[in-house]
């Protein structure tokens, strides 16, 4: 466990100094693929007019993306579409109370060999949303995969962003309670234990992580722990 977090350290860190999208999805792309064989695709969900103008990247058959674009699916996808109001991953097996045409879609999709897979959803900071799905051939996902995707994924994001931004090198300024509650975070803790080690209430370790993770521009307590990691803000 040691080393594959490490390991995923390296990775994010390569990500969050990515200097052009080619080499972020390229860093991306390499990571996720280690896991196995895997079949990426990347959907932006902020706008519908053109739905080719939809997707950052597509791992998916042309025939299938082809017959998806012609037939505007992005609009009613149950795959994506469970990602508009869902911020946790989800499995394509678990959706359920899909209407007619939705159920066409999966029966399409599976017609050209995709039928087995996870969606993460992205949300960020300024509410965009973003959906990225992995068709898997030959495996089975696990925790350990899930949390390894997921991290990958937010920081993918976040640096698709920072790149459509104006550079800005320096490193968010924490306090010194943010440091300590990202820390016991990062060591697994929960906001209650926390509390019990530095002596505040739960809703006071709430307050500082939430604190922290907006000036790190995160989502999600993963992201602004590794974040934090690979800033030198906090060491493990």
């Amino acid at each position: 466990m040691v080393g594959w977090t490490i390991d995923l350290l390296a990775k994010l860190h390569d990500l969050e100094n990515a200097a052009t999208k080619h080499d972020l999805l390229s860093i991306y792309l390499d990571a996720v693929l280690s896991v196995g064989n895997v079949h990426v695709t990347i959907v932006e969900l902020n706008r519908i007019e053109d739905p080719k103008e939809n997707f950052i990247h597509v791992g998916y058959p042309t025939e299938w993306v082809n017959f998806y674009i012609e037939n505007n699916y992005i609009v009613s996808d149950p795959i994506i579409k469970k990602s508009r109001f869902m911020s946790h991953p989800y499995f394509w097996h678990e959706i359920r109370n899909i209407n007619k045409s939705e159920k066409k879609i999966i029966r399409d999709v599976s017609e050209f060999g995709i039928k087995k897979g996870l969606t993460i959803p992205v949300h960020t900071h300024d509410r965009l949303i973003y959906a990225i799905c992995f068709a898997f051939t030959d495996k089975n996902v696990d925790q350990e995969i899930e949390l390894y995707l997921r991290a990958l994924s937010n920081f993918f994001i976040a640096g698709y962003k920072k790149l459509d931004e104006p550079t800005d090198m320096s490193p968010p300024i924490l306090t010194p309670r943010e440091k300590e509650c990202l820390r016991w975070t990062a060591k697994g803790k929960s906001s209650w234990e926390t509390g019990m080690i530095v002596g505040v209430s739960e809703r006071t370790v709430n307050f500082h992580i939430n604190n922290a993770l907006l000036k790190l521009k995160c989502t999600n307590r993963i992201m602004g722990v590794v974040r934090a990691i690979c800033a030198g803000l906090i060491e493990l």
